[in-house]
């Protein structure tokens, strides 16, 4: 054979192996690290309220009753438009009229924010349009600023398929 045997040539290979096994598994536990949850989340999403099997989340805040319901359900990813129907009660049970709300969609592990969108009256509530970039967790914070008085923002865990 040649000069190049197996005294040489498999150690400079091991170490190359060693190296793309170290990379690698850095790499990984990178990836798996920034793709966990929060172990303050609660329901194991993305830090907020978890919504229910019909897509509906109740969330009391400063005073203030937040629901955020979301159709169709499940949300879909990838761009569809979905509606996010939102409900803002006072202390008493009595709807909140004449506030501003707008949603914030953000996907925390991906650091990826969606389009925010302020939310017209409808009814006894308020209605927005839902765009979620890709399928996933979605961090959805809804903003209630009251005729008369300071915002107040619940947030909700939002599944998208």
């Amino acid at each position: 054979m040649t000069r190049r045997t197996a005294t040489t040539r498999p150690a400079v290979r091991g170490t190359k192996a060693v190296r793309l096994a170290a990379v690698t598994s850095a790499a990984l536990a990178a990836v798996l690290t920034g793709c966990s949850t929060p172990a303050s989340s609660a329901g194991g999403g993305a830090g907020g309220t978890a919504l229910d099997a019909s897509c509906r989340g109740t969330k009391t805040e400063a005073g203030l009753e937040i629901t955020l319901a979301v159709s169709p359900c499940p949300a879909k990813g990838g761009g569809a438009a979905a509606t996010a129907a939102i409900t803002v009660k006072d202390a008493a049970g009595k709807a909140v009229e004449g506030a501003k709300v707008e949603i914030n969609p953000e996907m925390p592990n991906m650091k990826m924010k969606g389009g925010n969108q302020s939310a017209e009256a409808k009814g006894d509530g308020y209605e927005a349009k839902l765009v979620l970039g890709m399928p996933g967790d979605w961090l959805v914070s809804v903003v209630v600023t009251p005729a008369s008085g300071k915002a107040t923002t619940a947030a909700f865990d939002v599944k998208a398929e």
